[in-house]
């Protein structure tokens, strides 16, 4: 007999195999009340012993004794012996899992056609890639100062370990590669099937475009790479300022925007003080820091770990470490120049601002305003001034105990990450640049635009923010000192997006400049945009408002409406933007009255007519 006879009778054995047992089905015996296996003539193959019993399929089935589950092959020989609530099917890589209960609480595993547990039942999710051979396991782990923790690991179909747990989320397999999240961080990376990681966890977002990944990486750039993880494209996101380092520090993570700690503090809201008395009480005299502040350079102040005979040092009582108060220099986009202060303290707080101790000489006051005017020297009241007690980090910096100690739990540190990486930069979307007009709405929006309205720069206190409410006579308006925008970003490859709000910097010299322009719409997409009933064509419009520098450059756009909603006595609302724009400065007080102001019709010609 040749090897081709062979291997075709060998074949025919396990089909014949397999179709005899697809023939047996489960039958309760009518004296016992228990099932069990009958074939076409009804004759038992296997006796009847188990309290439920399910068809064969693929060669195995699954019946039950005392409530629980057992896997049987069509001999009645145990796979699994009844030790489980439920078992799941087989499938190419021959793995199937399994589930146990301990109370309310499940644990699942995986198991093979040979009976053993490849991954044993003690973990809280399993997710089988059975064409790839690969099994996610969500289980109990212990960290360091973390406790325990249930991560995401991977293992091959024999639980061979891959990667051992600690990712956030199942990692989805496609071809030897996945996305994984890492649960340290809650950044993305790609890792492969032999255990590498080909493309690090850097990046905010990722997903797979076609047999590649489509990147966004912490610092927000926007990259391609191809199934080799070669860089195909890379592109870069104007705007970006590198945000405030935890460094893994629970001090320095929980701190963050706390008081002045890792805030931007600009060239007029970070000042040395000589610190002296007026007839009103204590009083300062305000004067630029002798540093170089280059070009929107940046200073923030940030909590180091020290040595105990540091002066002014902190006492961290979660863990019995000393902290300091260090002032870093950056360039605009928050690259590290250098250290202007080594060491020093948060002495004390006024209803202006947080007066610092650098190096325990200079007295520097971080004012709560980032718009503070840009005079050379000035004197401010220290109104409601309250020493800080620094002997430890929480009176020192104004913690609490709960804000350390929850970035000791992995969940709470990866979304404070996330938030300081959000918050750090909001609006980036913003800073891209509008698109051209068409040619064929350049005319339309040449004639709109002649209106002084678009001739005008409007400055620091000429747009704020501000809430309307409709009076019988016109509008009131409640208005700020300062200007937020909301802003909303969306990146669609890869799909990410985040919100925030930002306090407006009006520059360094307090000479940044607002101007509004128009921007042709589709009238589908925004029914309520502007039509155009001066060229009388189809096309409609939406207001868009910018910020550029005091050079002129663009820098970024604050918002964009379908249309204002009041023009009167020099003032424009911006009610969805929650922004007036004033041909003169805020009058100094909070509520403005605009008599006989009604709202605008969504037209060209309603624009045009504001002077």
């Amino acid at each position: 007999m040749n090897l081709r006879s062979i291997l075709i009778g060998a074949a025919l054995l396990c089909l014949s195999t397999v179709a005899g047992a697809q023939d047996l089905k489960p039958v309760k015996d009518k004296s016992t009340k228990l099932f069990g296996y009958q074939d076409k003539s009804k004759n038992w193959v296997i006796p009847p012993s188990y309290s439920a019993a399910k068809r064969f399929n693929g060669g195995f089935a699954i019946v039950e004794q005392e409530g629980l589950k057992g896997l049987i092959d069509e001999g009645g020989n145990w796979i699994l012996k009844p030790e489980y609530n439920d078992i799941g099917k087989f499938g190419k890589a021959g793995l199937c899992e399994v589930m146990r209960k301990e109370g309310k609480t499940r644990y699942r595993g995986v198991a093979n056609t040979a009976g053993q547990l490849v991954v044993p039942a003690e973990c809280q999710g399993i997710s089988i890639y059975q064409s790839q051979g690969i099994i996610n396991a969500q289980r109990d782990v212990d960290i360091p100062r973390w406790g325990r923790k249930a991560l995401w690991g991977v293992y091959d179909a024999n639980g061979t370990q891959i990667f051992e747990p600690q990712f956030s989320s199942s990692p989805s397999w496609s071809g030897g590669s996945a996305i994984a999240q890492s649960a340290f961080s809650g950044l993305y990376g790609v890792i492969n099937d032999n255990g590498s990681v080909p493309l690090p966890f850097d990046f905010l977002a990722a997903e797979t475009a076609g047999s590649g990944f489509e990147l966004l990486s912490s610092d927000f750039v926007q990259l391609a790479y191809d199934s080799r993880y070669f860089k195909t494209s890379e592109y870069a996101y104007p705007g970006y300022v590198a945000p405030y380092d935890p460094m893994g520090d629970a001090v320095r993570a929980a701190a963050w925007r706390v008081g002045p700690i890792g805030v931007r503090l600009h060239r007029n809201s970070l000042k040395y003080i000589e610190l002296g008395q007026n007839a009103r009480g204590r009083s300062a005299t305000c004067s630029d820091l002798p540093i170089d502040w280059g070009w929107n350079r940046f200073v923030r102040l940030e909590p180091y770990e020290c040595d105990e005979g540091t002066p002014g040092a902190m006492l961290n009582p979660e863990g019995n470490n000393y902290y300091t108060v260090k002032a870093i220099l950056y360039e605009a986009d928050g690259r590290p120049v250098g250290e202007i202060s080594s060491w020093g303290w948060l002495d004390a707080e006024c209803s202006d601002g947080v007066i610092y101790k650098a190096q325990g000489a200079d007295t520097w006051i971080a004012l709560k305003d980032i718009n503070c005017l840009a005079l050379p020297s000035f004197t401010i009241s220290l109104g409601g001034l309250r020493s800080i007690d620094h002997g430890d980090v929480l009176g020192g910096l104004g913690l609490h105990n709960y804000e350390i100690s929850r970035m000791c739990d992995p969940n709470q540190a990866v979304r404070r990450y996330e938030e300081i990486r959000e918050g750090e930069n909001a609006g980036i979307t913003s800073y891209l640049p509008r698109p051209a007009p068409e040619l064929r709405s350049a005319r339309a929006l040449d004639d709109a635009m002649r209106s002084p309205l678009f001739r005008r720069n409007f400055r620091m206190g000429q747009v704020v923010n501000c809430k309307t409410s409709a009076t019988e006579t016109g509008v009131t308006l409640t208005l700020s000192k300062n200007l937020t925008c909301t802003f909303e970003d969306e990146f669609r490859d890869p799909r990410f997006r985040m919100k925030g709000e930002e306090e407006i910097f009006w520059g360094p010299n307090n000479a940044r400049t607002v101007r509004l322009s128009l921007e042709r719409v589709d009238s589908r997409k925004s029914p309520d945009a502007m039509k155009d009933d001066l060229m009388g064509t189809d096309m409609s419009f939406e207001l868009v408002v910018s910020l550029y520098e005091e050079d002129g450059r663009y820098l970024r756009t604050l918002g964009v409406v379908p249309a204002p909603d009041y023009y009167s006595e020099g003032v424009l609302v911006l009610e969805p933007l929650g922004i007036a724009i004033m041909e003169h400065r805020s009058p100094g007080t909070s509520r403005l009255e605009l008599k006989g102001a009604r709202k605008l019709p969504h037209s060209l010609s309603a624009l045009k007519a504001a002077k």
